[in-house]
């Protein structure tokens, strides 16, 4: 078990900075697609796209069966990782959705979890930990995952990053939302805090077979 503990993994990921408040998922989704394949071309289109097909319709933000619908349908290979088996973060936002909403809300997201099956996309239900992130990134993997902007801004918003790395003391990650992005760093100790959104963890996992 120590073994996971050890050793350094970088990966240079492009950097695209997200055009539009709701589209932090796509634009990680983006980073890690042209990582993995450098025809991939940035592009607000492409932003839109990925935004379309993966939103959550009465919430504006990205699920994760929808990023995941977005990668398989454009040949990645893709994995999912949440701790609850639910839907990604909606029922912990303030103010809460309503139950007319709700109801839409969830037929969306089993519709997109619906066809990701249908894709061959993997689903896992487990806690997302820095041996989570390290073996994802040793196994050539890109993972996105949810986190509260209250890490970079004064808001409490669910907000998508791009994972590039990891050591013993920092996991390394891209804010699409920065002004300039760039490769940040928070401490492995600090990644139960980190990874989630108030307790509701999500990730996707991006690869080329």
């Amino acid at each position: 078990m120590q073994a996971e503990h050890r050793g350094s993994i970088r990966l240079t990921i492009p950097l695209y900075r997200q055009h539009y408040d709701v589209t932090c998922g796509p634009a990680c989704l983006m980073m890690a697609m042209q990582y993995l394949d450098h025809a991939v071309r940035f592009g607000k289109e492409l932003e839109i796209d990925i935004w379309r097909e993966g939103t959550f319709v009465v919430v504006p933000g990205t699920s994760r069966f929808g990023l995941a619908f977005s990668a398989a349908v454009r040949g990645f290979s893709v994995r999912t990782t949440s701790n609850t088996g639910g839907i990604d973060f909606v029922e912990t936002l303030d103010p809460p959705v309503g139950d007319g909403e709700m109801a839409l809300l969830k037929e969306q997201f089993f519709e997109r979890r619906s066809r990701c099956r249908g894709l061959g996309v993997r689903e896992r239900r487990a806690a997302i930990t820095a041996g989570t992130v390290r073996r994802s990134l040793r196994e050539g993997r890109v993972p996105l995952m949810v986190t509260s902007s209250l890490f970079y801004s004064d808001d409490d918003l669910p907000h998508w990053v791009t994972g590039t790395g990891i050591d013993d003391r920092f996991m390394y990650f891209i804010n699409p939302g920065d002004l300039k992005p760039r490769t940040r760093k928070v401490g492995v100790d600090n990644l139960a805090a980190f990874i989630g959104y108030h307790g509701e963890q999500s990730m996707v996992e991006v690869w080329k077979n």
